[in-house]
């Protein structure tokens, strides 16, 4: 594996061990598994965005691309930022 790609799962490594370490703390505040969950993703798929948008690693930043048209989707927004709008978490 290069370097790069190394660098790359290290970053994706350590969100998880963050999230897990993080949640495992948490856990006894919830009653409610699916929040539990909702809440593991969100903050799972938050950091990822974070990762792609480059504000985790400065070595580090990712295009997604609309193949059928090539329009890059995280043009002219920080993914991480649209996290709240579609993704369901709770206020714990």
């Amino acid at each position: 594996m290069k370097s790069e790609q190394e660098l790359f799962w290290e970053e994706v490594q350590k969100i998880q061990y963050s999230v897990v370490n993080v949640f495992l703390l948490k856990m006894s505040k919830y009653n409610d598994m699916s929040m539990l969950l909702n809440d593991v993703t969100y903050e799972t798929i938050y950091n990822l965005m974070e990762l792609i948008d480059g504000l985790r690693n400065i070595n580090i930043k990712g295009e997604i691309l609309n193949l059928p048209s090539g329009n890059r989707i995280n043009s002219n927004i920080y993914l991480h930022d649209c996290c709240e709008e579609y993704l369901d978490c709770s206020d714990i």
